[in-house]
């Protein structure tokens, strides 16, 4: 049976035949032992009191450490989501350098033939040119020739 303070304080003794021991004496240390009594219910209470506010502290830290796990967790997925992402907008965008790259080059060579084709148009058009010229400036030798019949050829 636990003994409360005010067990202590309450106790009674009963007489003693013979040689008891001094009334005031026992009434004093009760008292002392009464007072240390309630100083460690005060303090044990005390201690519980700490320890609840303790453990309602780790509770809400644990709730808290799991909203931090799952923002952690959360962080990752965005975090992937957006490196997922930003691949397929490098992927794409890639593919579409790609296919202008090749656009271009499909365009450059077309002009190139289109050139090409010109510059063979060009000196065809060139050869017929001196081919043109020669035969004007050999008519007019011959003219001169036959204006001049008594001139030595000019070869």
């Amino acid at each position: 049976m636990r003994t409360t303070p005010l067990d202590i304080i309450q106790k009674q003794f009963g007489e003693a035949r013979r040689g008891g021991y001094d009334a005031d004496e026992v009434r004093s240390f009760l008292d002392d032992v009464r007072e240390s009594m309630e100083e460690l219910l005060r303090e044990n209470q005390r201690l519980r009191d700490e320890l609840a506010r303790r453990d309602a502290e780790i509770t809400q830290l644990r709730g808290s450490e799991g909203d931090i796990k799952d923002t952690l967790l959360l962080a990752r997925r965005m975090s992937d989501e957006l490196a997922r992402k930003a691949r397929h907008e490098a992927d794409v965008v890639v593919g579409e350098a790609r296919l202008e790259a090749e656009r271009l080059l499909m365009s450059l060579s077309d002009e190139r033939r289109d050139l090409q084709a010109e510059i063979v148009h060009l000196r065809a058009r060139r050869s017929r040119l001196v081919a043109d010229l020669r035969g004007v400036i050999e008519g007019y030798r011959r003219a001169l020739d036959d204006l001049a019949p008594d001139a030595p050829a000019a070869r």
